[in-house]
């Protein structure tokens, strides 16, 4: 049976994530009952964030809407990318890129991103996530998310699914330096809230990437260190540039990177990053790892046996009207 060699860094607006962040929980309190906390989102938005990450197919044409008669958890996770077909990287002259300049010309793109992203205050957006943790692909997990970037950074997380009802809540105003942690279901109702360090081994546990690093400014981070570190190289690594695609209603570039081998990146074979044509923030990130044996599979095969990182954004709002309360330990709708 193929193993898989675990490690990533990519995070964001995974992200390639992305990104992003997760403060699950020690293996102590493992299967948490779903209870309310904290304000609740629509279960219909949570549903479509779910869907949208799990079935979403990256292909040479927008892919059709899926089958109803198909359930999340029965739909494969496909990357379809005929080299054939895919057009190469040009600018609005007609000049062809080479891998770099096409590396470089999405560092531009993020760069304006993030630039754009650290003018605002706060935001508040679906974090859907699947990760391999010590060589275990996760289940996949839709989280609500709150971040504020001014006067501090902060974050308030609360899982949908999966671990539904657990919440995290860190923010730089408080000195301790940790994060926050409420149980769900009975154990929430329980026991109290505990503090974590949130690069601790504890707090990392279930999480690639700490707390401190959520969202999609820590994304765009992860994925321009990495392309930066391409650049340096100079070479080992393929970029193109496939069709557009249609992502949470946004019309998305894709950018594909294939490393020559595990010399040229440790942890990546390969990654596939949407990133908005508009606002140019990334909203999905897809990273896949090196196997130890990889004869006689398929490319679908071994993209599905790899896949170490999977992170999206979706229902991004901008002008959701937050407070200081919303990420604040004495918020009462919490109970922390």
């Amino acid at each position: 049976m193929t193993t898989c060699r675990s490690g990533f860094s990519v995070r964001g607006s995974n992200s390639l994530a992305i990104t992003v962040c997760t403060a699950s929980l020690l293996a102590l309190y493992t299967s948490f009952d779903p209870v309310p906390a904290g304000e609740e989102l629509n279960n219909d938005k949570v549903t479509a964030a779910a869907e949208v990450a799990a079935n979403f197919v990256i292909q040479d044409e927008v892919p059709l809407p899926p089958d109803a008669n198909v359930t999340p958890s029965d739909r494969k996770i496909e990357i379809n990318e005929p080299a054939d077909e895919t057009p190469e990287l040009r600018t609005n002259a007609g000049v062809v890129l080479s891998d770099m300049e096409a590396i470089q010309f999405m560092v531009y793109l993020l760069r304006d991103g993030m630039q754009q992203l650290e003018n605002v205050n706060h935001y508040q957006a679906l974090f859907t996530k699947q990760e391999r943790i010590n060589g275990d692909l996760t289940g996949s997990q839709t989280i609500e998310m709150k971040v504020q970037h001014s006067p501090a950074f902060s974050v308030y997380m609360k899982w949908k699914n999966g671990d539904a009802g657990r919440q995290v809540l860190y923010s730089d105003q408080y000195e301790d330096g940790q994060m926050v942690v409420k149980l769900g279901g009975l154990k929430g109702r329980l026991l109290p809230a505990i503090k974590l360090d949130p690069k601790g081994e504890r707090a990392m546990s279930e999480s690639r990437y700490p707390v401190t690093e959520a969202g999609l400014l820590g994304m765009i981070k992860q994925i321009v260190h990495h392309r930066e570190n391409d650049l340096k190289r100079g070479y080992g690594v393929r970029c193109r540039r496939l069709p557009n695609q249609e992502f949470d209603n946004h019309d998305c570039m894709c950018f594909s990177f294939e490393y020559e081998n595990s010399e040229a990146h440790p942890t990546y074979r390969k990654s596939i990053i949407l990133v908005d044509s508009r606002r140019h923030l990334p909203l999905m990130a897809r990273n896949f790892t090196w196997a130890t044996d990889a004869e006689g599979m398929s490319p679908d095969e071994l993209d599905e046996m790899t896949l170490i990182e999977n992170y999206s954004f979706t229902s991004v709002n901008f002008d959701a009207e937050l407070v200081a309360e919303d990420f604040s330990r004495e918020n009462r709708k919490y109970r922390m």
